[in-house]
């Protein structure tokens, strides 16, 4: 096969999708460039999804190619099988409920042509209801994947984007089967890592990512999908509470942001090499969150490394790329006072 021949494979995952897949299927035989095959894993659904996937499969414009597990696997592990299941060199990861645009597979393989060094492309989502109307907001608008974001992606700094919070749905992303290789298998000990989440990070660490801003897919919303854009509500913690509350319970969260990125970390360790700057970056990060997870009850022992934090630029290096001037240093004066 020659190396620049494009292979497209299609990756879906399902478990009781009986309601929305024939529509996703259908809208991926409607593609103005058609994938060479559809590689499908159930997870063990009890409704009816294999049967509509084998009737769709029987006219189907391209192979399709379905795979039963015998174990539920989750979300990360199916995705991973049916990845490796796939024969292309480029592959599209689908979601069981979502539509695609006609023009979805036609304008990332298109990234992918003009642009050999890049491993993984994702567009931006439109947010529609169960009955695909629109909700008029986008999944970037959720993910505050905005202008200022965009451009510091631009400045080849995505890894500390990605370091605030995950910006990448896998139903808006292709990636090449090389890549995939190379990094699988996913990780399943990091809560806040999904399969999509772990390929969006060492892409980015690599400076492999791309982002094209257009609308591609129409991300279904919907009570019952495994994954979806739904925010968790929190409770807020009042200005009273912050001074009187234990100084435990203001650690406790900056703790388990630390715990879940040295598990990040030692995952990418094994496979980029220490010296990697981006992946110093990461070092750099865990040490912040270290130093502000293990800060002492004493509040004159704070001042001397939040000062240092301070001087280094890691309050504003790591802080959320929306927080002003007087948000970040807030943060710091609370790190010193709380």
């Amino acid at each position: 096969m020659p190396s620049h021949q494009q292979l497209i494979s299609v990756a879906m995952c399902t478990y009781n999708g009986a309601r929305f897949v024939t529509e996703q299927l259908e809208s991926i035989q409607n593609q103005t460039l058609l994938p060479n095959e559809l590689v499908v894993c159930d997870d063990g659904s009890t409704d009816n999804t294999l049967a509509l996937v084998e009737q769709f499969a029987k006219k189907a414009p391209f192979p399709v190619r379905i795979f039963q597990n015998e174990h539920q696997l989750g979300v990360t592990k199916n995705f991973e099988k049916a990845l490796t299941h796939c024969q292309g060199n480029l592959l599209f990861l689908a979601d069981q409920d979502d539509c695609w645009t006609p023009e979805k597979v036609a304008h990332l393989s298109k990234v992918f042509s003009e642009n050999p060094s890049v491993n993984v492309v994702f567009s931006d989502a439109l947010l529609v209801d169960e009955y695909t109307h629109s909700l008029q907001k986008h999944f970037w608008e959720v993910v505050r994947f905005g202008t200022p974001q965009q451009e510091q992606w631009k400045q080849g700094r995505s890894i500390e984007v990605l370091l605030v919070g995950n910006r990448v749905a896998g139903c808006t992303m292709a990636v090449r089967k090389s890549f995939v290789d190379m990094i699988l298998p996913f990780p399943t000990d990091i809560s806040a890592f999904l399969h999509d989440t772990w390929m969006a990070f060492i892409a980015s660490i690599l400076n492999q990512i791309q982002f094209i801003p257009e609308v591609l897919i129409h991300y279904r919303q919907h009570n019952s999908q495994q994954v979806g854009t739904q925010q968790k509500n929190g409770q807020s913690v009042t200005l009273s509470n912050r001074f009187s509350r234990p100084h435990s319970t203001k650690l406790a969260p900056l703790q388990k942001q630390a715990e879940e990125l040295q598990k990040v970390y030692a995952h990418l360790a094994r496979i980029i090499p220490a010296t990697h700057p981006n992946l110093q970056v990461v070092a750099a990060k865990l040490h912040f969150l270290n130093v502000r997870a293990h800060l002492p009850d004493n509040r004159f022992r704070r001042i001397w490394p939040t000062l240092q934090q301070w001087k280094k630029g890691n309050y504003h290096r790591f802080a959320d790329q929306d927080a002003t001037t007087t948000g970040i240093l807030l943060t710091a004066l609370g790190d010193i006072l709380e």
